[in-house]
């Protein structure tokens, strides 16, 4: 009996040695656990910072101004320092944000992009904290992150409007060069009748090389515009109704065209690349396949009464809206003002190419060579003498501002970028 005392009292003490040796294991595990864990937080967290002050910074770039980068410095620095890492903002400086060249392979031109910074550690004075790694003489650690926006030229929307309007052209009458609000697209006239004698008007569409005669960026951006339903010549604000294939299946009719204006039709309405040549009708079937191509059935103008219903729809969603110039949309209930119903966009048609197989200019297809966002101010009128415009809500015409949108593409457009009014914003790093 004494031995087995002995023995009993010989191992007392071991269990606290393995609770001991246990506890130390446990700490460890703890710190690795909980540490780490703070750790691979901070980096979503401060990843989340850098994208967000990225796409800040392009998005100022793209609605704000262009060539304010100071401005665009600013916001991308605000809002990458709003998303807090670890319940503290993280250290982004003005220095942080910058507009380098885009990364290889990435879409769209190599001048439009910007680069945000962010850091939480060491370095810049702001640490992630540690907890149980002070034990093993870890006091501190760090986390950064960099992200890259690009602003990329689109090619589509979901949303386009009724109405396939005439860009700007060279004059070739004795007002020319400049096209002005009185002047008329004569190359195709037969001088007959009321009609003007055939002049050497040159219409050039935008391509992959050039910029064409149109309207441009950031030179147009806020032009005032108006879309004539009364039109008669072939003049500024001449337009022809697309026939728009909807997701809802609805095609033709007054009723159809007013709900065109009103709503979205949901499907993908795009502008004709390089190379596509539209056919010579488009019906419901193939309407669909055709619009994603750039290509439309028309049929000559659009009625005054359902233009107006459906402007005034629209208006009224964000009536406290305007367009100042040279600050841009204010008093929008939306945000960014770009998400305002009164915000649409306008396919813009080559004439040459609808006039040459369509000299009346009655039927027929339009194939779309670029899409402006339009921001809709009213009704109004166009004094045929000046083309002055004026808001009227009686007026016949649509009248409204020439503005950058944002597109459902991604950068497939083939449109330079001072050419280009849709606008897509992007991560490429």
């Amino acid at each position: 009996m004494k031995t087995i005392a002995t023995a009993r009292r010989a191992e007392c003490g071991a269990v606290l040695i393995q609770v001991v040796v246990a506890m130390v294991a446990l700490l460890a595990f703890g710190a690795f656990v909980i540490d780490y864990g703070i750790m691979w937080t901070g980096r979503g967290q401060i990843q989340t910072s850098a994208d967000a002050g990225a796409l800040a910074g392009a998005i100022s770039l793209a609605w704000d101004s262009a060539t304010d980068f100071a401005g665009a410095k600013a916001k991308a620095q605000a809002v990458a320092r709003a998303n807090t890492v670890w319940g503290q903002a993280p250290d982004v400086q003005l220095t942080d944000v910058t507009f380098p060249a885009c990364p290889p392979g990435a879409p769209g031109l190599p001048d439009t992009c910007v680069k945000v910074d962010a850091f939480r550690n060491q370095t810049r004075g702001n640490p992630l904290p540690t907890y149980f790694g002070n034990l093993v003489g870890v006091t501190a650690q760090g986390v950064r992150s960099t992200a890259t926006a690009q602003i990329v030229t689109g090619n589509s929307t979901d949303c386009l409007k009724p109405w396939a309007i005439l860009d700007r052209w060279i004059e070739f009458g004795p007002e020319g060069p400049g096209m002005l609000p009185t002047s008329t697209y004569d190359k195709y006239s037969d001088g007959k009748g009321q009609n003007p004698p055939p002049e050497a008007d040159v219409y050039t569409p935008p391509s992959a090389t050039s910029t064409g005669t149109g309207f441009t960026l950031p030179a147009d951006q806020g032009r005032r515009f108006a879309v004539k339903t009364d039109a008669t010549d072939v003049s500024s604000g001449w337009f022809r109704e697309i026939l728009l294939p909807r997701a809802d299946g609805h095609w033709t009719g007054g009723n159809v065209y007013e709900e065109n204006i009103e709503t979205c039709g949901g499907l993908t309405y795009a502008i004709a690349e390089p190379g596509i040549a539209c056919p010579a009708s488009i019906g419901q079937a193939d309407a669909a396949f055709w619009a994603a191509q750039g290509c439309f059935g028309v049929k000559a103008g659009g009625t005054t009464g359902p233009t107006r219903a459906g402007v005034e729809a629209l208006t009224s969603r964000d009536s406290g809206a305007t367009y100042v110039d040279g600050t841009g949309i204010v008093g929008s209930t939306f945000d960014p003002p770009t998400k305002s119903p009164r915000v649409v966009p306008l396919g813009v048609l080559d004439i040459d190419d609808y006039l040459s197989r369509n000299p009346t200019g009655s039927n027929g297809t339009v194939r779309l060579v670029n899409i402006y966002g339009f921001f809709i101010e009213g009704m109004g009128d166009v004094n045929p003498a000046t083309g002055a415009m004026t808001l009227n809500p009686a007026g016949k015409a649509v009248i409204g501002r020439l503005i950058r949108i944002p597109s459902l593409g991604t950068g497939a457009s083939t449109l330079p970028a001072n050419a280009s009014f849709l606008v897509q914003i992007i991560l490429v790093r």
